[in-house]
């Protein structure tokens, strides 16, 4: 499971411009997409660049924040197996210009209940110590509190407005977790 078709929703950019970009043929990269092949480590590295060049100017047009000097995306958010804390500056920074004031969270939720958010980066290095692990053999972890006798919550990327947020992990990662919505 990849985030490439994920990524090409939220950068805009065809299946066609990153063959091009890539000097690689249209088929190659579908097969990526329908993971029939991988990308080598060439491949997903090159791959980082075109996507982060995209987000960052998408985050130019739209944003009214500081520019974050080197925004880049790492090969494990395109595996979709974790996201970093350059990851989560990268899709805050591109998202949240278009949001008009919504904020990119990670809600924690406990019997679908709203308990716990993780909005600024700081936030999200103390909770994940900058790694927020998507899943490990196919599967999609949950958070475990240690410091809360390793009390486990569900998890899930927010688009926040002042009182009130809208799951929207499943258009940053490549996911079949359930949607949770705003009672």
């Amino acid at each position: 499971m990849n985030n490439l078709i994920i990524l090409q929703q939220l950068t805009e950019i065809t299946t066609e411009e990153i063959a091009q970009a890539l000097d690689a043929e249209v088929s190659l990269v579908k097969s990526w997409q329908n993971e029939e092949a991988m990308p080598t480590v060439a491949e997903f590295e090159a791959l980082s660049g075109i996507f982060s060049s995209q987000l960052d100017a998408k985050g130019i047009e739209a944003q009214t924040a500081n520019h974050p000097i080197h925004i880049r995306l790492s090969m494990d958010y395109l595996m979709n197996l974790g996201l970093t804390v350059s990851d989560w500056i990268s899709l805050k920074w591109a998202s949240e210009g278009e949001w008009q004031g919504d904020k990119l969270a990670v809600g924690f939720f406990d019997q679908g209940k709203l308990t716990r958010v993780v909005e600024s980066s700081d936030e999200f290095v103390a909770a994940f110590a900058g790694y927020l692990i998507l899943q490990t053999e196919g599967e999609f972890e949950p958070y475990i509190d240690e410091y809360d006798d390793d009390k486990v919550y569900d998890w899930r990327l927010l688009r926040m407005s002042e009182n009130t947020y809208r799951d929207v992990t499943r258009e940053f990662i490549a996911t079949d977790l359930p949607e949770i919505s705003y009672e």
